[in-house]
């Protein structure tokens, strides 16, 4: 039994087999139906909800389960381990419902977080733009003030569930601008379908297919006064508050992944034989095997340190940047080398591996890349 599974407490354990149940039961049922067809599995998500899974983080009174982020990451890895896809898509949500359990009205709160927990209405966030990227000085999409709220324009990219969400959490800038600061705001959107000037369109991706991002075009989108979450100036604090929490849930689940796929090459290294022998045997395969065996171990340590530190309420961006590297690397490291223990059968389109590869490339990506992570942790380390 490792350290982390010794320290983990009643309530974690429990989240966890909730997590354990939706992943056999539905997830890997139909994880394969899901990376054919590339739709959004809402279906799978409402089954989420219902399990309790959308609100592992949401206090109780808003019909979560009120469990600290160990418990989160234990699920999510759990759900990566059957399906990138689902695991994004929920992370995704997961972190647009945070900013209104954190910074919503108490009418906020109490119209938008039980539906949100129940899967009955999909969050995204919607902060990164074609031109700018996340930087709070050169966002483009404004939001101007009318008599009786807000229109909203500008162009936003790779909001994870955008399109199909239900609730869009927007990032622009208020005008006019007010007195100090960028006038950086976040405003709850409802769903393409319902808001007139609101548009999306899909892109296509390696992996992570389920998992629906794209470009969303708002153009002059009016919403009420009451759409503002938290307050005029407060909308970079509100999208990059949970970084360190989102950036360790990403690492998550490339643990996950990793996990999927070294399962599948220690099977494999027993069962297949060559030359008379299994060819977990040779030397070449037992290298591979103790390579990917060892950075699991490291990877999946990063991430449960970087969730404890947040858990406690310490949460530190050199550890979780510290586990986003290194368990996105690693993911990818054991998928590639999951399919040199299968061979030229780890090529082909019918077994998982190619899937896991595939899904593992997006995470040195996405929630800052790889070179951003390095340099959060080598400056830590330097004192700079």
């Amino acid at each position: 039994m490792t350290l982390i599974e010794q320290s983990l407490s009643a309530e974690q354990r429990a989240v966890r087999e909730r997590a354990e149940s939706f992943a056999t039961e539905v997830v890997a049922e139909r994880a394969e139906a899901i990376e054919e067809s590339g739709e959004f599995p809402r279906d799978v998500i409402e089954e989420a909800g219902d399990r309790g899974l959308l609100g592992i983080l949401v206090p109780e009174e808003y019909g979560g389960l009120g469990a600290d982020f160990v418990a989160y990451c234990l699920a999510i890895e759990r759900i990566a381990a059957e399906s990138g896809a689902v695991a994004e898509t929920i992370q995704g949500h997961t972190f647009a419902t945070l900013p209104v359990v954190n910074f919503g009205t108490d009418a906020q709160r109490e119209r938008l977080l039980p539906d949100m927990v129940a899967g009955e209405r999909v969050g995204s966030m919607l902060l990164t733009e074609p031109g700018a990227g996340s930087s709070p000085s050169e966002l483009e999409t404004v939001a101007t003030a009318t008599d009786d709220g807000y229109r909203i324009s500008g162009e936003k990219t790779f909001g994870t569930n955008a399109g199909v969400a239900d609730l869009h959490l927007v990032v622009a800038r208020k005008r006019p601008a007010p007195e100090e600061g960028h006038g950086v705001s976040v405003f709850l959107v409802p769903s393409v379908d319902e808001t007139d000037g609101f548009s999306f369109e899909r892109g296509e991706y390696l992996g992570m297919r389920g998992h629906v991002t794209g470009d969303s075009t708002l153009d002059e989108v009016a919403v009420d006064g009451d759409a503002l979450l938290g307050e005029i100036g407060h909308g970079f604090r509100i999208a990059m508050g949970t970084i360190d929490m989102a950036r360790t849930g990403l690492a998550a689940i490339g643990v996950g992944i990793a996990r999927a796929a070294f399962d599948e090459a220690v099977a494999y290294a027993g069962d297949r034989e060559q030359g008379g022998q299994a060819v977990g045997e040779y030397q070449a395969v037992q290298v591979l095997v103790a390579e990917m065996d060892s950075r699991l171990a490291a990877a999946r340590h990063l991430v449960y340190d970087s969730a404890t530190r947040i858990a406690a309420g310490e949460g530190d961006t050199r550890a979780s940047s510290r586990a986003k590297f290194t368990a996105s690397e690693t993911a990818e490291f054991v998928a590639r080398n999951a399919m040199q223990v299968y061979g030229g059968k780890g090529y082909r389109a019918d077994y998982p591996l190619e899937r896991y590869y595939r899904d593992a490339r997006i995470l040195s990506i996405i929630g800052g890349t790889d070179e951003i992570q390095k340099t959060t942790v080598a400056e830590a380390a330097l004192g700079l």
